[in-house]
């Protein structure tokens, strides 16, 4: 009789979310992804697990750490604080002006990341880091870029770690810090009752990536929200070919057409 509950219970398991077509998804990329459910830490899905462990640079997924930070030390004031542009023109000219957290995660801002570390500082940056178990909490590359294609790692897994302990409210921060930076994450609505949170990451694995179609690495880490479930999810894919437009915004759409083949998103 336990020999049959056994069974029974995998059976339940494999059926209880749809089956996703992950190779046709990532198609020509070197992908991972990973999605639990976030009361439990189960794994519910997961694919390709030894690239969900080998640790990346976290590119602009890095963003949502630091507004954490600068939240927690009142840097920003709120979702709402602005932060005055620094004058500097770039080549993405919607950047080239006053942004406020909401708008800087939304628009991915390299530069209000590089003016939150100075702020916070190397001997804080180094303790959250610890607290938060980031990645190998490595800062050595420099406060402008130790994130981006320098020093600073993370998995796929700890990725997923650090968002599930994120949104439960057990990263050691207060709770208003928490939900300011939940806010400055959300994405959209996908169907009427199920909400998507994350960050995008996207770095060069060929020069000049961003500029023309390129090899690159993608990332989308957050949350999707329903009535009844959240999950965590963490997933990231080098392009085998020149591509293009960044592998970020890439990542996050496979993310989605991976919830849906799911059965995640609820009407």
């Amino acid at each position: 009789m336990k020999i049959i509950l056994f069974f029974m219970t995998l059976l339940f398991c494999s059926n209880a979310y749809s089956a996703v077509d992950y190779k046709k998804i990532f198609n020509d990329r070197d992908g991972c992804f990973i999605i639990t459910d976030l009361s439990s830490g189960k794994v519910i899905s997961e694919y390709n697990s030894a690239r969900c462990k080998k640790r990346f640079s976290p590119y602009s997924t890095f963003k949502l750490t630091a507004a954490l930070m600068a939240f927690e030390k009142n840097v920003f004031k709120d979702e709402n604080h602005i932060v005055k542009w620094d004058g500097v023109r770039r080549d993405r000219v919607e950047i080239n002006q006053d942004l406020t957290p909401l708008t800087f995660m939304g628009l991915s801002a390299k530069w209000v990341t590089e003016w939150i570390m100075p702020q916070i500082g190397k001997k804080a940056i180094k303790s959250f880091l610890h607290s938060f178990h980031y990645g190998n909490e490595d800062i050595s590359g420099g406060l402008k870029n130790f994130w981006v294609s320098s020093s600073l790692k993370i998995s796929a897994h700890e990725q997923v770690a650090f968002i599930t302990n994120f949104w439960n409210g057990k990263l050691g921060l207060s709770d208003r810090t928490t939900e300011l930076a939940k806010k400055t994450i959300f994405v959209k609505k996908l169907g009427k009752n199920t909400e998507l949170y994350g960050k995008t990451g996207t770095g060069c694995l060929t020069k000049g990536c961003m500029s023309k179609a390129g090899k690159m690495l993608g990332w989308f880490v957050g949350v999707v929200k329903s009535d009844s479930k959240i999950y965590a999810f963490a997933g990231n894919a080098a392009d085998l070919r020149a591509q293009g437009p960044p592998g970020g915004a890439r990542m996050r759409e496979a993310t989605i057409e991976i919830v849906r083949q799911m059965g995640l998103i609820t009407e």
